[in-house]
């Protein structure tokens, strides 16, 4: 009976479970990879051995975290694969772009059915009175293949990790447009790129030009490398199962799904709670990744860099989610024309992004006819150049905001508002035109990488304010010229970091708010909550009961002002801690990785936590 038993779990583990998600911070993935690190002592000398074991387990390791849209991870690496080569092998420039734009069209159309499927098709809908219904194509097919309905067709589940790996293989087929890029000869080759376990299904955003070259060279890992891919992997874990769990399950989840339960100083300190959550739930799972490719012989790009130490908001997005940053930075925003002007993309971008707010703010004929009036208005001025029909255009648009205002329309009517003030700076200084198309550019970089998270309004309103933030510091950089000059006053860093950091935490609350039941048929929308948090803090603070309240939840508190404090420590501590590390005796690190090890046994929850960017 033990045999058949031990048979028995054996079989499971090799079968996809949902409940039993197969990610860093569960004890069966690391007795796995425990086996996977033996079996690789075997093979890591021989570069074809070593790759091709690796993208077996990278396969198994996606089935496992996702199921049957493992076939979506292959479809995309053959289809990106076929049109990189067929792209570097033209040297007919029209060929290539259509090559170019068959492949974004592949890869933005199977992103955009899964994210956006529900919007899309209540857009529908609505616009023609039909009543069309969303089903998930792919377990309609997987059912057919295995002739048993066991696949759920009638709901659309995002498949873990396609937001990065989609990201990953449409940057390889615009630098093999741009040139900048060769396409590797084997699909092998390019599906070992694709599918690296470590950064699979959370990043950081590979690209190809810095992980192909790795898969040719010899395996090489010093000593030193060792101890460190050792400490990130132990830091990430700290991260994610001590502070980053504890603080959302203990307080976080509980205040945002009821806020009104809470006196302002605790919704204050959830907000401040889940800005360190996210950081280190995202962070620890990146130093993990870095951490066990780095055991492998592959190195990854640094992904976070102490973010909420920013003194400005273009200094946080230089050093928050660095990949996705500096990816939007170089295939959206340059693509939109950057700090030069605006391009064909951005003209095209302006009204997709006023479609998608019609969508979200109830579409309605009379909010199209002024949206298609304006932008004719607009093409005729930069035609003729005509400054009176600039002034019509103008109060046209003013009376489009009042109207749209009247109709709570507030998210076009504050898209329309951007506009109009672009549109008065450029009347007033023209030589302004190059700036506006810059922070136009940045704007619109914004808003779709908000979109890039979900289709909901909060993750619009999230980027939104992101990118009027980068305008702004942008805007005040020009005017005071403070990109000629630098500042070492510390007082001013200072209060620089402290206003930074509490705009970032107010973006946040967007962010993390979600729809929640509060009674039975009765649910609070995400931007209710939004509105109900910012109310507690401002009308209900309750500044005696806040000694209540840390006591209260003094284990909470402790655990959130420890992440704070690792976070502040000055970079040179940090080093100097990884070296005490590194130059301790092996039995020393044996102590500490057990320590360690127990400790988290100890504060982890019941069930196992995924990561927060797995939803994206």
């Amino acid at each position: 009976m033990f045999g058949e038993r031990f048979l028995q779990e054996v079989g499971n583990f090799f079968i996809y479970n949902p409940e039993k998600p197969f990610i860093f911070t569960s004890s069966t993935f690391w007795l796995f990879f425990i086996a996977i690190l033996a079996v690789y002592q075997f093979t890591y000398q021989s570069k074809f051995k070593r790759n091709f074991f690796l993208l077996l387990f990278s396969f198994f390791f996606y089935y496992k975290a996702g199921g049957l849209y493992f076939f979506l991870l292959v479809f995309s690496t053959i289809v990106d694969h076929f049109f990189g080569k067929q792209m570097y092998e033209t040297e007919k420039k029209g060929y290539r772009t259509f090559l170019l734009v068959c492949s974004l069209s592949v890869n933005l159309g199977v992103l955009s059915y899964y994210k956006y499927a529900y919007l899309f098709t209540d857009f529908i809908n609505y616009l023609f009175h039909t009543s069309f219904e969303t089903q998930d194509y792919l377990a309609q097919l997987g059912n057919v293949l295995l002739g048993r309905d066991i696949f759920a067709i009638d709901d659309i589940f995002l498949p873990i990790g396609i937001s990065f790996y989609t990201f990953q293989t449409m940057s390889y087929s615009i630098d093999i447009y741009r040139g900048k890029l060769k396409p590797v000869e084997s699909v092998l080759d390019f599906a070992f790129f694709v599918s690296f376990f470590p950064q699979l299904v959370a990043g950081p955003i590979v690209r190809a030009s810095e992980f192909i070259p790795q898969i040719y060279k010899k395996y090489t890992l010093s000593k030193a490398e060792y101890e460190h891919a050792i400490f990130l992997i132990l830091n990430g874990l700290v991260k994610k199962m001590l502070i980053s769990d504890y603080i959302s399950i203990n307080f976080v989840d509980r205040v945002f799904s009821n806020p009104t339960a809470y006196t302002g100083f605790e919704n204050l300190l959830a907000v401040y709670g889940y800005a360190i959550q996210i950081y280190c739930d995202f962070s620890g799972y990146t130093d993990i990744a870095i951490g066990i490719a780095l055991l492998l012989g592959y190195r990854l790009p640094l992904n976070f860099n102490s973010p909420y130490k920013a003194d400005s908001i273009t200094n946080f997005w230089r050093r928050w989610h660095i990949s996705l940053s500096s990816w939007l930075r170089d295939y959206l925003y340059i693509s939109l024309g950057g700090n030069r002007t605006t391009s064909l993309f951005t003209y095209i971008s302006v009204p997709l992004t006023l479609v998608i707010l019609l969508m979200l703010d109830g579409w309605h004929w009379l909010n199209v006819g002024l949206f298609v009036a304006i932008g004719l208005l607009w093409w005729i001025w930069r035609k003729t150049k005509k400054n009176w029909l600039a002034f019509v255009a103008l109060h046209v648009v003013l009376v489009s905001i009042l109207y749209l205002i009247q109709r709570q329309s507030w998210y076009l009517a504050g898209m329309w508002a951007v506009i109009f003030i672009f549109w008065v700076i450029i009347l007033i200084k023209p030589e302004k035109q190059r700036a506006i198309s810059t922070y136009m550019n940045l704007m619109i970089t914004m808003l779709l990488g908000g979109l890039w998270h979900g289709a909901h309004i909060k993750f619009i309103i999230w980027g939104a304010l992101h990118g009027g933030a980068l305008a702004v510091h942008k805007f005040w950089m020009e005017v005071t010229n403070s990109d000629k000059k630098s500042n070492h006053n510390l007082f001013y860093r200072f209060f620089m970091q402290v206003i930074t950091f509490h705009f970032v935490c107010f973006c946040w609350i967007f962010f993390r708010a979600n729809d929640v039941k509060i009674g039975t048929g009765v649910t609070l929308s995400a931007m209710e909550v939004v509105r109900k948090i910012l109310w507690q803090i401002g009308t209900s603070f309750q500044p005696q009961l806040i000694w209540e309240v840390i006591v209260g939840y003094k284990e909470f508190f402790i655990i959130m002002t420890f992440g704070y404090i690792i976070h502040w420590l000055p970079q040179n501590w940090k080093v100097q801690l990884q070296q005490t590390f590194a130059k301790a005796p092996d039995y020393a690190k044996a102590l500490i990785i057990v320590v360690i090890v127990l400790g988290l046994y100890q504060a982890k929850s019941s069930d196992i936590q995924p990561f927060i960017y797995f939803q994206f």
